[in-house]
């Protein structure tokens, strides 16, 4: 009996460990479930529409530190779903999931900066969080490096480096970036100048919708420059833009009727688009109706 007892005991011993982390285990995953669970829970009451439910399935994970929660914490609060509109609520959110390395956090913190959304506008801090996403492969982000090198907000301009992150935007199908991209083309700024493929990076934005690049596809029509001039397909690109309320296209449509390109003169119709461009505080707009109201003529 004694032998046994000990050979019982020693065996126990042994076994326990393994007892030791199989419970251990079981804890850890019934304590990581209801995380998951919680998420997806209010994920599915998110895509119902029921804004409330997905919140409150969402604020013990974020306030636990789960990024994306936390992410979705910051949507809701910007456009006040489930709960009031506030931007500083928002910018709270995005900041810790930004902080947690979520690469859709930081591109929306980055965002709060560029426009002051719920702090201070600071073009630098726009960067500096521009870059960590697009660091992390975010297009979007990429997109707004690229801009920010360009334009030089929040640090020094430097064409090159906005024509690498724009390239590598346009990888990903980011339509604005083939506009920016096809912008450097035209003004043969950290490329040479090229028309040609202008328009090709024009025309892949402009079949994804983008009114800016359709309208610079249509300027490039009217002017051929990199393509055979035909006002009828200026007229094509640039009408589609103004479906999009785009003042610039509104204008050069107007522009269009009246001086007859591709369309009989028709000074009606072409006041007809710079009051709508103008409506837009579009200036040249506002300068041609004051020009055709007094009856003078262009100054081309």
């Amino acid at each position: 009996m004694g032998a046994f007892q000990v050979s019982t005991n020693a065996s126990m011993r042994q076994t326990f460990p393994s007892i030791r982390h199989a419970v251990l285990a079981l804890l850890l995953c019934s304590a990581a479930s209801p995380v998951f669970a919680g998420f997806d829970q209010g994920q599915a009451a998110f895509d119902r529409g029921e804004y409330s439910t997905a919140y409150k399935e969402w604020l013990p994970l974020a306030d636990k530190g789960n990024a994306l929660a936390q992410l979705r914490l910051g949507d809701m609060f910007e456009q006040g779903q489930g709960v009031t509109a506030d931007d500083d609520m928002a910018f709270k959110w995005y900041q810790k999931a930004a902080r947690s390395g979520n690469a859709a956090a930081q591109y929306a913190l980055a965002g709060c900066y560029a426009i002051g959304r719920g702090t201070k506008r600071d073009a630098g801090a726009a960067f500096d969080w521009y870059r960590k996403a697009a660091d992390q492969g975010h297009g979007q982000a990429q997109f707004r490096l690229g801009a920010a090198y360009a334009h030089g907000s929040g640090t020094a301009r430097d064409d090159a480096q906005a024509v690498v992150w724009y390239r590598r935007a346009i990888a990903q199908n980011v339509a604005d970036a083939e506009v920016g991209l096809g912008f450097f083309y035209v003004m043969g700024e950290g490329v040479e100048k090229n028309y040609g493929e202008a328009a090709s990076l024009f025309r892949q934005a402009a079949e994804q919708g983008n009114p800016v690049a359709q309208n610079m596809l249509g300027y490039l029509y009217a002017e051929g420059l990199g393509l055979t001039q035909d006002y009828g397909q200026a007229m094509v690109w640039r009408k589609k833009a103004t479906e999009q309320d785009l003042a610039e296209a509104e204008f050069d449509l107007g522009t269009m009727y009246e001086k007859g390109q591709s369309v009989p003169v028709d000074y009606t119709t072409a006041v007809k688009w710079y009051r709508r461009a103008a409506a837009q505080d579009y200036g040249p707009a506002k300068e041609s109706l004051q020009r055709i109201i007094s009856r003078k003529p262009r100054e081309d």
